[in-house]
């Protein structure tokens, strides 16, 4: 086996531990992924009112706006394995191992090395922020995404390298399951790949061919027939589509998330991984530039410029807007290292040149995967999720807390009523209440607030919904663990 090989199979040993270890130990994260796994687990009971819509409460969801690929991907796992949050994590899972399959084969195709993609993915999962919430272990739209987009780049590369239509009609493939995915944000990399075009050679010979335009511009079309489609069974969505995705995230500033416009180049530069590998951008692009990658790198360098100058133009920004660059600087940072560290290898030759070479790979990509190791391994001591949140999947284990039993929320808690809805599916006498309605924007229907009578047992993890038993009932508990317990409501209050 030649040392490239060897290479190839201990990075994607690394990245199986990377993506796979303790997937599913965590509790959902409390907003996005929380609410996908909701929709899911209701769609694979058959309580969606269509395919077309993501339930919540069994009405459309109206919060999350995006196509539905994600979810249906979710409720295929949990009909294979069974509702938790390993099924809503995995198809999020396999698209990062997809990843690596599709950069390590593009790095054989088109950079001279199948290890400059397998450098990449390594780049990509050192990345903490991605490797955190919204990223290649979580149940959110992102990592999907992220394969389809990089999918786009590479396509359309050897679309106009080879001339083949098979590549033209992948490209429109990755087009539509991007958009499928995750809406508006599936076309972020086409203006720059379409400015690649105007300024490449070979490109611009291909503007004029029909396919360029009938190809991606009838995959736009079917993401387009779905939000049409979508818009007969749940009407007044594409006024919900143009709020959130389009006019209301773009101009004004969603849910307190205002940050200057450096701001995701301040993630780059600060990520506690990627401190590590920034820095050698900037020897990767001097050499890429005068060498024969110059073309790839430019389409590269166009592609991620625009991605950032648009997310970081917006008025929301979110920390993993800026996640779909991670691939295309990976394959810059990841070529450049590779093929600096083969010239060393070269010029000082044979068995010694090789090792050296090997070795100073090693050194510079080390650190952030020793990082990304740590943090895969001891999930519990880098939570996302804010402590007021509350940890109520471990809270539900423990042998104290056994049913009957209700578990008190605010208004809006999809982590919780996820765990509660599992507890369900087992057959456990377990309910979810409420001290509010919650409101219209989150449901298609608003739910009432609950009843509560003397004798029940409730848990309870937040202030509020402790103030509010408290004023009603006399209150004698029962278990207490960190932030949540169990508690006897007793006679009521005058």
């Amino acid at each position: 086996m030649t040392s490239q090989r060897i290479i190839i199979v201990i990075l994607f040993a690394w990245t199986l531990l990377a993506v796979f270890a303790h997937l599913g130990d965590v509790q959902l994260e409390f907003f996005d992924e929380a609410r996908r796994g909701v929709s899911a687990l209701e769609m694979s009971r058959g309580e969606a009112p269509s395919l077309l819509t993501p339930p919540y409460y069994g009405a459309p969801d109206h919060w999350g706006t995006k196509p539905p690929l994600l979810v249906w991907c979710q409720v295929v796992w949990i009909k294979i394995i069974g509702p938790g949050e390993l099924a809503v994590r995995m198809p999020s899972a396999l698209a990062t191992l997809a990843l690596f399959w599709l950069l390590t084969w593009w790095g054989k195709r088109d950079w001279g090395s199948p290890v400059v993609g397998a450098l990449a993915t390594v780049a990509v999962l050192g990345n903490w922020l991605y490797i955190s919430n919204h990223g290649a272990r979580s149940g959110d739209f992102d990592a999907m995404l992220i394969l389809f987009l990089t999918a786009q780049v590479v396509f359309f590369y050897r679309w106009v390298a080879d001339d083949q239509a098979r590549w033209l009609w992948l490209a429109g493939l990755a087009i539509f399951l991007a958009g499928m995915t995750k809406g508006v944000a599936g076309g972020f990399f086409l203006p720059g790949i379409g400015v690649w075009l105007l300024l490449d050679s070979k490109g611009r010979k291909k503007l004029l061919k029909p396919g360029l335009w009938l190809i991606p511009g009838g995959a736009i079309g079917m993401v387009l027939y779905y939000y049409y489609l979508r818009e007969q069974v749940d009407p007044g969505y594409l006024q919900m589509v143009f709020d959130n995705e389009l006019g209301g995230r773009f101009d004004e500033t969603n849910e307190g998330h205002k940050h200057p416009f450096y701001y995701y180049l301040n993630l780059l530069v600060t990520d506690r991984g990627w401190q590590h590998l920034l820095p050698l951008l900037i020897p990767a692009l001097i050499y890429l530039f005068q060498s024969e990658y110059r073309r790839l790198t430019l389409l590269l360098s166009i592609t991620t410029v625009l991605l950032l100058a648009v997310v970081s133009g917006a008025a929301t920004k979110l920390v993993w807007y800026h996640a779909p660059s991670l691939p295309l600087l990976g394959m810059l940072i990841g070529a450049g290292i590779f093929h600096l560290g083969r010239l060393l290898s070269d010029k000082i030759g044979g068995q010694r040149g090789t090792v050296i070479g090997i070795a100073l790979m090693t050194g510079l990509f080390i650190a952030p995967m020793i990082l990304t190791t740590h943090h895969v391994l001891n999930r519990t001591r880098y939570p996302v999720m804010h402590p007021a949140k509350g940890p109520l999947k471990e809270f539900m284990t423990r042998p104290e807390v056994k049913p009957p039993y209700s578990v008190v929320i605010k208004d809006y808690h999809p982590n919780f009523r996820f765990y509660v809805e599992l507890a369900r599916e087992r057959g456990e006498d377990v309910q979810l209440k409420r001290i509010q309605r919650l409101r219209p924007f989150l449901s298609a229907e608003i739910q009432p607030v609950s009843e509560f009578a003397p004798g029940e047992r409730v848990v309870i993890c937040e202030g509020a919904t402790w103030e509010y038993l408290f004023d009603r009932f006399k209150l004698e508990p029962k278990y207490k663990d960190g932030r949540c317990q169990l508690v006897l409501l007793g006679v009521r209050r005058e």
